[in-house]
C-alpha cells in the first residue's frame, strides 16, 4: 500500500513538473504509477490533493539533497563553508530549474502549492541566513550590514545563475565551481569586516 502511493507521488510531482497542473492528469499519473485510476482514488481525495501531497514529497526530497552541503552550527572558514553549500545550493537549482519555472507559472493558478513549491527553496534561505547572523556576531561578517539584505545578495546570486545559465549561456562563461569562487571573490569583499579580508582570499 506504501509503495503504491509512494510511486504516485514520485509520479504525480514528476509530470506536474514537466507539464503543469493541466498536463498532469490523474489518468497520465496513474498510467506512469503503473495503477489505475481507481487505484489512485483509493489513496487521494482528487486531483488537487494529489498534487499538493506530491510537490511537498518533492520538496522533502530536495532538502534531502541539499542537506549534503549544509553549513556548520559555527562558522569558521567563511569562504570554504559558503563555498561548499553554494556550490550545492547551486547544482540543486540547475538540476531543478525547468521544474522551478514550471512551478513559477503555477503559483497564480493554484495558491495551496505555494507553500510546498517554495519549501526548498526557504530551506536554503533559512539555512543561509542563520549562518550568515552568527558568523557576524562571531565577528567574522560585517556588523553594520543587515542580515537579511546580505542573505538576498547571495541567494540571488545563486538563484540567478541556476536558472539563467542555460538559457543566456555567454553571461555564464565561467564553469559553475569557478563561477561560484567569483562570486565569493566579489561578495565577501563586501561582507567581512576589512580586518578579515585578507584572510578569506
Amino acid at each position: 500500500m506504501e509503495a503504491t502511493r509512494e510511486r504516485l507521488l514520485e509520479a504525480a510531482n514528476r509530470l506536474f513538473l514537466e507539464a503543469g497542473s493541466r498536463g498532469a492528469t490523474t489518468r497520465r499519473i496513474a498510467r506512469e504509477a503503473g495503477v489505475n485510476e481507481v487505484t489512485l482514488f483509493r489513496h487521494f481525495a482528487g486531483k488537487e490533493e494529489l498534487l499538493s501531497a506530491a510537490v511537498e514529497h518533492g520538496a522533502e526530497q530536495g532538502i534531502r539533497r541539499l542537506a549534503a552541503g549544509t553549513l556548520p552550527a559555527e562558522p569558521g572558514d567563511v569562504r570554504g563553508e559558503l563555498r561548499t553549500f553554494l556550490l550545492a545550493t547551486l547544482q540543486g537549482f540547475t538540476e531543478g530549474r525547468r521544474a522551478i519555472r514550471v512551478s513559477m507559472a503555477e503559483w497564480e493558478r493554484h495558491p495551496s502549492l505555494q507553500e510546498p513549491l517554495l519549501r526548498t527553496a526557504n530551506y536554503v534561505y533559512r539555512q543561509l541566513r542563520a549562518y550568515v547572523k552568527k558568523a557576524q556576531v562571531c565577528g567574522l561578517i560585517r556588523a553594520d550590514l543587515g542580515v537579511t539584505v546580505m542573505t538576498e545578495a547571495i541567494i540571488a546570486t545563486i538563484i540567478a545563475d541556476g536558472l539563467l545559465r542555460d538559457l543566456m549561456p555567454e553571461r555564464f562563461p565561467l564553469r559553475p565551481a569557478a563561477s561560484i569562487d567569483a562570486y565569493l571573490d566579489i561578495l565577501l569583499q563586501g561582507l567581512l569586516p576589512e580586518d578579515k579580508k585578507g584572510v578569506a582570499e
